[in-house]
Parts: C-alpha cells; structure tokens; sequence
C-alpha cells in the first residue's frame, strides 16, 4: 500500500519510470556529480532523452547542474519539503516497486488515452 502522501507526489510530480529512475539514481549517492552520458548509460537511454529528462529534473529543483564541473549534475532538491518527499518515495519504492510502477503506467496510460481522444474524429449526426 502507497501512503497517500507518495501516491500524491507520484501522482503530480512523477511522469514517468525513467524520470523516477533518474530521481532515485540521484537521490541514491547525493555526492556524485553524474554526466549526462553516465546516466544515459544507467538508465539505458539516447542521450538526447537524458538530456530532456536532465531538464526535467533541474526545473523541478531535484537536481542542479555542479558548480565545479558544468558538465556534471547533483542531487540538489530545491527545499526540504521536496527531499522529504523523495525520500519518502525512495523508500516505498525499495519496498513496494511494483505498486508504484503500476501508479505511474496507469497515469501515464490515462493522459495518453486523453490526449488521443482529444484528437479522435467524430461523425456529427
């Protein structure tokens, strides 16, 4: 059982595995400058997909670009609301990985079956 509090952050802050894939490889060694490529590579994805997903990440203050190496990010969360909330997750996800996958599919699937019937031709009677 997801605790309402994570449902609700998956739910409006997660949009999609390899979003929270990245969050958590981040949130795992808080230390670790990564490269863009580095996590292309964990995470099995082009880099043009990283890099958008990189992207993703820093404009929602979870990871910054390093101020030493400007090539490199760190888990960075913008305040300690957020760092709650992705520990919090980290930790029913370690637990519970399938409900969470399946929360996230299920929300992904929705919006995608709602941005298709926006575009579905209808006969006018």
């Amino acid at each position: 059982m997801i605790p309402e509090d994570v449902r609700r952050f998956i739910l409006t802050a997660i949009p999609s595995i390899p979003y929270l894939e990245a969050m958590l490889l981040f949130h795992r060694s808080p230390d670790v400058p990564r490269s863009s490529s580095e996590v292309a590579q964990w995470l099995y994805l082009s880099d043009r997909r990283t890099a958008e997903l990189l992207q993703s990440l820093c404009e929602a203050g979870v990871v910054a670009v390093d101020a030493a190496e400007m090539s490199q990010y760190r888990y960075a969360p913008r305040d300690d609301a957020l760092a709650r909330a992705i520990d919090a997750l980290s930790e029913v996800y370690a637990a519970d990985i399938v409900s969470v996958t399946r929360l996230i599919h299920d929300t992904t699937g929705k919006h995608a079956h709602l941005f298709a019937d926006a575009f579905r031709l209808r006969k006018d009677r």
